[in-house]
């Protein structure tokens, strides 16, 4: 049932969609115009790191869907399911936009070179799905792992209180006898 299901999932799946979606749009590309000639040339996210920031983005995306839309129940981990797909999502967006912007760029008269539209999409996309997803892990409660509160300590012992004895009475010595 859709009303069932939190707007922070719609929106890590819906942000993982079009991720997707602008994977094979023009991602990197260049343009020259001389004398009424133009001619342009792109390529997708597909290439270099950015193809493991995608697929990171996908894999958080797709153990949400897995999760709220198949009913999957997720195996036990060192870490929540939602700090799982933050961090998918963090990382991975984090590599889409170093990737894009460690990338040569450049214009003069007549040409351009650099990261385009459909780049640019996949970004805000990624920080979209980002964004839920560090919304869905606040709302959840779980703890992340350097939590003091979420390591399990041993149950401290309480202090042991010293146990009070009989009152000791004054020891007089015998009375000699005569």
């Amino acid at each position: 049932d859709q009303k069932q299901v939190s707007r922070n999932d719609k929106g890590i799946v819906g942000a993982g969609i079009v991720a997707f979606i602008a994977s094979f749009l023009p991602y990197y590309g260049g343009s020259v115009s001389i004398s009424g000639f133009h001619a342009s040339s792109s390529i997708s996210a597909w290439h270099s790191y950015a193809i493991l920031g995608l697929l990171l983005m996908f894999a958080g995306a797709a153990i949400v869907a897995a999760r709220v839309f198949g009913g999957v129940a997720m195996p036990k981990l060192p870490v929540g399911v939602n700090v799982l797909v933050a961090g998918l999502a963090a990382l991975g967006t984090l590599l889409v936009i170093l990737r894009g912007f460690t990338a040569d760029s450049g214009s003069g008269a007549g040409y351009s070179y650099g990261v385009q539209w459909g780049g640019y999409i996949l970004m805000i996309a990624g920080v979209i799905e980002t964004v839920f997803a560090v919304m869905n892990f606040r709302e959840s409660g779980e703890k992340l792992a350097w939590d003091s509160s979420a390591i399990n300590h041993a149950p401290a012992q309480a202090p042991v209180a010293p146990q009070a004895s009989a009152p000791v009475s004054p020891v007089t010595p015998a009375a000699e006898a005569p």
